[in-house]
């Protein structure tokens, strides 16, 4: 709730208990962030209310606790598709070297999220996909690829389409991430 929303319901609060000890239009404080990537189950990172919000839905982890994948449809209307997120007990730098030697892999350093440094992947291949490494600190990163969903929709989203749903997703998954270390 908000503002005036929020002054309505504590003031109906009021008239049927008659009492009422906490009812502020201040909204709550953040959810502290975790220490490190140790703390993040990756099939839990979004809320309920957050996945209601980006329409997501069948959470499965792919190999291990570490990753997670949803099906959705808000980044591309009309469109399934898959974001998974990718908690990595390595540094960005490592991450980077390992799949741009490995995969040809192409990333390409983003501006930062609220200090948070972030390439996006945007490699041509036969998959239609866009994703965002995180920088955590010098040990762990965490990626966020949003694709299509095993090619079941009518319409095909462009990479340029996922790029433009991770952008709008990227400053909450940073904040949910362990705080940016020096």
């Amino acid at each position: 709730m908000r503002g005036r929303d929020l002054l309505i319901a504590c003031m109906a609060l009021m008239t049927v208990g008659g009492a009422l000890t906490a009812c502020s239009s201040e909204p709550p404080p953040p959810a502290p962030r975790p220490s490190g990537i140790a703390q993040i189950k990756a099939c839990d990172f979004f809320t309920k209310d957050e996945l209601d919000e980006y329409q997501l839905h069948d959470a499965a982890r792919l190999t291990s606790s570490a990753d997670c994948m949803w099906q959705g449809t808000k980044f591309f209307e009309g469109a399934s598709t898959a974001l998974v997120l990718t908690l990595r007990d390595s540094s960005a730098d490592k991450v980077l070297a390992a799949l741009g030697t490995s995969a040809g892999e192409k990333f390409s350093e983003r501006p930062v999220v609220d200090g948070r440094r972030v390439w996006r992947n945007t490699t041509p291949g036969t998959d239609v996909s866009c994703a965002l490494l995180f920088e955590i600190d010098g040990s762990s990163s965490a990626e966020l690829k949003l694709s299509e969903f095993l090619g079941v929709s009518d319409v095909e989203p462009t990479q340029q389409d996922l790029c433009k749903g991770l952008d709008e997703l990227a400053p909450r998954v940073e904040g949910k991430l362990p705080a940016v270390r020096g």
